[in-house]
């Protein structure tokens, strides 16, 4: 098997298994909009969306978009934190384990600001 096959599968098996993985947190947290953040992941956010959809009607289906687009701004923490760690310390792994922690950090804090604004929003007018 030529090393471009091999590649194509193990990123066919390695996506997979994130899609995968991201649906079953979707399902086993309680809290939508915070198992949102998991539908972060551009090729899981449509199907994630239009599954809660189906099975939870509209407003499930905006509490995971909420939680995805805190993911996707989380993401840009992310990739800054990784960037800057990298640069300074050199140091590839603890910039893998930080920058992670730092996505999910700040997308906790980006869904706790997003709902204050959106409900104040909807309560003033």
């Amino acid at each position: 098997m030529s090393p471009y096959i091999k590649d194509l599968v193990l990123r066919f098996f390695l996506g997979g298994s994130a899609v995968a993985a991201c649906y079953i947190v979707l399902q086993l947290l309680p809290w939508k909009s915070f198992a949102g953040i998991f539908a972060a992941f551009p090729a899981v956010m449509v199907a994630a969306v239009i599954m809660a959809g189906i099975s939870g009607g509209s407003h499930y289906a905006a509490e995971v978009a909420l939680g995805a687009t805190a993911g996707m701004l989380g993401c840009t923490v992310c990739v800054l934190v990784a960037i800057i760690i990298m640069t300074y310390l050199h140091i590839w792994a603890a910039a893998l384990v930080i920058s992670l922690l730092a996505w999910l950090i700040s997308s906790i804090i980006f869904i706790n600001l997003m709902k204050r604004h959106f409900y104040k929003s909807n309560s003033s007018g």
